[in-house]
């Protein structure tokens, strides 16, 4: 039996990994010149630059488990102590209140508190506890659910910079059942968001006191020597198995079916035959892939929208800051900055930086999207200047470093549900063609690892079966 994995992104090579253990011999087809997609990791004299993602959550456990199969358990570290977050709004910065769960108080006090709202603001969110619950049988943005509930300053200076910054997007288009359907559950279960929000919080002080462990500090963890060592430990060992070959440079182009299996065409002419694939890669390669063999899956991956991004990175003597940074600020909607986050990777995390200097890691997204299309040292010079004139820094950065992403970060639009649906369906004729990755079924590092190894067990189960993978 032999598998094709289309794409050596995190997806594809946890799937590799899956079926490599299951004794599958399994071909890998990344279309770029190295794996890892967009986990990339640089050493750049003593500092250690993370091009896309610098960290995993904990509580999705798929990331963790994997390092460790791979040998890297003693590697996962932590935050460092104590973790300060801000939010950049109105020309100042403000602490993150303590208690702060998705985007809701578990802690009363530290809320009433906080100057992150006005007095009005925050008894404008009261009238959380009397509205009755949303249509539950239609799909809404979470902006809209969100200022419904508890009002736009929430929306601008909470919701925004924590939920559409992870997708690069505004909350205004992302599908509320599709990022966070926890929030719908919640509203079903005790009408009100702050009351189950605060009840959460109440759950977490009961089992704390009884004894159980609670989560302490950040939920995110990373690895000591950044999140490539996590790509280069994978490829290391798949490289070391003979029923294993990656092919680099190459991407599919096309699946077929073929007399007792599938055809499938590469990009540089050749044609493999395999009894399954999995399309791991680009929304959009996979749709291509599968325009002749399953248009109305290729219908619905094409309908997934996808926005770029890049990650600037940037080197300063801790002594031209004028203070000590916490671990990084979001930035609201009424902020005119050039990027919508800032982590001081050097704070946040040990090992980034040598002794006596700083790495920043600025986001930028939609709400830039004419900086986006710039060369580097215009990108560049436009975050520098924002970020040395709210953070006090005199001079020019050591060095730099711009990631762009283009077109590269999926966006859960109101409707996802619904295309995952239909690609669901228009599959279920053919067992041995599966599709995963960041476009259908969670965009962070554990649901891509999940995604893959979910997908490398079905396939396994096909081949195990007598299941006609070209049915």
């Amino acid at each position: 039996m032999a598998v094709v994995v289309a794409g050596g992104g995190i997806t594809g090579l946890a799937a590799a990994w899956e079926l490599a253990r299951a004794g599958i011999a399994v071909e890998l087809y990344e279309a770029s010149d190295r794996l890892g997609g967009k986990i990339h990791t640089e050493h750049v004299d003593g500092f250690l630059v993370e091009d896309g993602p610098d960290s995993f959550i904990s509580y999705r456990p798929a990331a963790a488990t994997l390092a460790r199969e791979l040998g890297l358990g003693g590697e996962i570290i932590g935050t460092t102590d104590p973790r300060t977050v801000h939010v950049r709004t109105g020309g100042r910065f403000v602490p993150l209140p303590d208690g702060i769960g998705l985007v809701l108080p578990t802690r009363m006090a530290p809320f009433l508190m906080t100057g992150l709202f006005s007095p009005l603001e925050k008894l404008a969110m009261v009238r959380d506890l009397l509205l009755p619950r949303s249509p539950a049988h239609e799909d809404v943005s979470i902006g809209w659910f969100l200022r419904r509930r508890l009002g736009p300053a929430l929306v601008a200076r909470l919701g925004d910079p924590l939920i559409g910054g992870i997708y690069g997007a505004s909350v205004d288009e992302l599908s509320l059942d599709a990022v966070v359907p926890q929030l719908r559950a919640a509203e079903r279960e005790h009408r009100s968001l702050l009351l189950a929000s605060l009840a959460q919080g109440r759950a977490r002080a009961r089992a704390a006191a009884a004894g159980s462990p609670a989560p302490k500090g950040s939920p995110f963890l990373s690895l000591r020597g950044g999140m490539g060592s996590l790509i280069d430990a994978i490829a290391g060992r798949l490289a070391d198995d003979p029923n294993v070959r990656i092919r680099l440079g190459v991407g599919v182009e096309e699946v077929r079916r073929g007399t007792g299996g599938l055809s499938v065409r590469l990009a540089d002419g050749g044609a493999v035959r395999a009894d399954a694939i999995l399309l791991a890669g680009p929304a959009r390669a996979s749709a291509a892939a599968l325009a002749h063999l399953v248009p109305a899956a290729a219908a619905a991956l094409g309908g997934v929208p996808h926005g770029s991004t890049a990650v600037v990175s940037l080197a300063y003597r801790a002594d031209r800051l004028a203070s000590r940074p916490g671990h990084g600020f979001l930035v609201a909607r009424d902020e005119p900055l050039a990027f919508g986050a800032c982590t001081w990777s050097s704070s946040k995390w040990a090992g980034r930086a040598p002794d006596g200097w700083v790495l920043a890691r600025a986001f930028l997204g939609e709400r830039s999207p004419g900086l986006l299309g710039r060369p580097d040292d215009e990108v560049v010079a436009a975050v520098h200047a924002d970020l040395a004139r709210v953070a006090g820094i005199a001079g020019a950065p050591a060095f730099s470093r711009v990631a762009r992403w283009a077109e590269a970060m999926p966006r859960y639009t109101i409707g996802h549900l619904g295309r995952v649906a239909a690609l669901d369906e228009a599959m279920r004729a053919l067992p041995g063609v599966v599709i995963a990755g960041a476009a259908i079924r969670g965009v962070g590092v554990p649901d891509c690892v999940e995604q893959g190894r979910a997908a490398a067990r079905r396939i396994a189960a096909v081949l195990g079966g007598s299941a006609t993978v070209a049915a």
